[in-house]
């Protein structure tokens, strides 16, 4: 078993359970989408272009990509976020298929685009190694993935709330740097070794829209894997204490007129075959 194939599979299965994938699509997506939106921008794609949707998930940039007037393929691990993508998109041709071996011949689309997705692989390098062999040559790669406690407020009240009451030891298996490719020099490093060149970073604004200081703890409970499984391998009073760190920290520091807004940025990477 390779160093971090038990996160592999916990990822896997996790994301194909209904109650997970339905959570996601009405609850975490609001931020995802917003990444998306911002990624689509940057790359650009010509109408008629091939591109593949790579971690496609429910289907939003695949939809996007569809109205563009672009040759979409989504792929995904999962066949419940493939059923989503479906329906909104039935216009796409779609795989259910692993990232780290693709199902496409080399130098097979003009972009291969990635929407908070390479951060749930076990074996990441690989990934992109398979990006940058199904792009033909010029082709555009372009990913987001979410930054870390230290500049995003969202995951800090998240960490923070976690660190402060559980132990991070249990529950969930060892996995990679979930927020290695929100720093430049490393995503730098991983893409050049990928063989991608002309590597950007940037970032793209995204925020929790929220009507309750509760509602954060309700995303990261149920609308995530990994944070679901070291949740659940906690007592019940470490669970209410996170839940009541977070709706507090919701409520000193990000209300609003409507309701409350937390930031929750997503770094954005585009490099060249």
């Amino acid at each position: 078993m390779g160093e971090f194939e038990a996160f592999g599979i916990a990822e896997k299965t996790g994301w194909t359970k209904p109650d997970v994938a339905n959570s996601y699509v009405s609850q975490f997506a609001m931020a995802a989408d917003q990444a998306m939106l911002g990624l689509v921008k940057a790359a650009s794609p010509a109408p008629e272009s091939t591109v593949l949707d790579l971690c496609c998930g429910h289907g939003a940039m695949t939809a996007k990509l569809c109205d563009l007037n672009c040759q979409v393929t989504g792929l995904d691990f999962s066949e419940e976020m493939l059923a989503y993508a479906k329906r909104i998109a039935p216009n796409a041709t779609y795989k259910n298929g692993d990232a780290q071996s693709l199902p496409f011949d080399d130098q097979s689309f003009d972009a291969v685009l990635c929407n908070c997705g390479i951060m749930h692989l076990p074996d990441q390098p690989r990934a992109l190694a398979e990006a940058r062999r199904v792009l033909k040559p010029g082709g555009t790669f372009g990913m987001t993935a979410w930054v870390g406690p230290g500049a995003s407020p969202s995951f800090k009240i998240v960490f923070g709330a976690f660190m402060a009451h559980a132990d991070p030891t249990k529950g969930a298996p060892a996995q990679p740097d979930f927020f290695q490719f929100a720093r430049q020099d490393t995503a730098r490093e991983m893409l050049e070794d990928a063989g991608f060149e002309d590597v950007k970073h940037g970032t793209v604004s995204c925020v929790w829209s929220l009507d309750s200081a509760d509602q954060l703890f309700k995303i990261y409970s149920e609308a995530t894997v990994r944070m679901a499984m070291l949740l659940a391998a906690q007592p019940s009073k470490t669970i209410e204490a996170i839940r009541s760190t977070m709706e507090k920290m919701v409520e000193e520091m990000h209300k609003s007129d409507v309701g409350f807004e937390v930031p929750v940025p997503a770094a954005l990477i585009m490099a060249k075959a």
